[in-house]
């Protein structure tokens, strides 16, 4: 009996002590702002990207000119702004094919700015005709 109450003593420190607690504390802050002004950028210029396409019964699409050129589907050329996937210029649907344009005209740019966005379409029998433009403003760092 005596055995017991020496070793259980003896066994619970030794596992207590073996279980510790580890603390990570983060010396940065959780949030970084760049506060970044007209000021600091360089207007490179403006273009204008556009797709031609038809639509068929509502879910087939047939894309007919991409930047006022005819599309054949053979080569395709794609871009994709920012680290993530979901960070674009927030362009209508088909519009992001057309946007190889803009690293085509302006290489050198960092920054993109939508101003304007249209889509026409004209309805058909059971289809219809559509064209979307977009101005973009190229932008980069002083």
């Amino acid at each position: 009996m005596k055995l017991y109450r020496y070793i259980l003593p003896a066994v619970a420190v030794i596992s207590l002590s073996a279980c510790s607690i580890t603390r990570n504390s983060m010396y940065a802050p959780d949030s970084t702002r760049l506060e970044i002004t007209m000021d600091d950028l360089e207007y490179l210029g403006e273009t204008e990207i556009s797709v031609s396409y038809r639509t068929y019964l509502g879910f087939i699409s047939v894309i007919d000119y991409l930047n006022g050129e005819p599309y054949d589907g053979v080569e395709r050329k794609s871009v994709r702004f920012g680290m993530q996937k979901k960070v674009d210029l927030k362009l209508y649907g088909r519009l992001q094919r057309a946007s190889y344009k803009l690293v085509d005209d302006f290489p050198d740019a960092e920054y993109y700015v939508v101003t304007r966005q249209t889509k026409s379409k004209t309805n058909l029998f059971l289809g219809g005709d559509v064209t979307v433009t977009a101005k973009v403003k190229a932008y980069r760092l002083k």
